[in-house]
C-alpha cells in the first residue's frame, strides 16, 4: 500500500513539474508538492505512532499479572487496609 502510494506521488510530482514548466505556473507546483509532502509526513507519523502503541501494548500484556496473582494481591491489600482502619479507629477511641 505504502509503496504504491509513494509511486503515485512520484508520478504525480513528475506530471505537475512538466505541466508547471510548460505553463510557467510554479506556484501551483509548490502548493501541490507541499501538500504531497505533508500528506506523506502525516502518514509516516501515523505508522510510527501505531508501531509505538503496539509495542507498548505488547509490553503491557507481558508484564500483566496472572488473574490468580492479582486476586491474591488485591486480597492482601484489602486486609492491610482493614488492619490500618482498625488501628485508626482504636487510636481515635483511645
Amino acid at each position: 500500500m505504502e509503496t504504491s502510494k509513494n509511486t503515485l506521488y512520484i508520478l504525480a510530482a513528475i506530471g505537475v513539474t512538466i505541466i508547471s514548466a510548460v505553463t510557467g505556473l510554479w506556484l501551483i507546483w509548490g502548493v501541490v508538492i507541499t501538500l504531497m509532502f505533508i500528506d506523506s509526513l502525516v502518514s509516516n507519523l501515523k505508522s510510527w505512532i501505531d508501531d509505538k502503541e503496539s509495542r507498548y501494548l505488547d509490553v503491557l500484556q507481558k508484564t500483566r499479572f496472572d488473574s490468580v496473582e492479582s486476586t491474591e494481591l488485591l486480597r492482601s491489600m484489602q486486609a492491610s487496609i482493614t488492619r490500618i482502619e482498625e488501628r485508626l479507629e482504636a487510636l481515635e477511641k483511645g
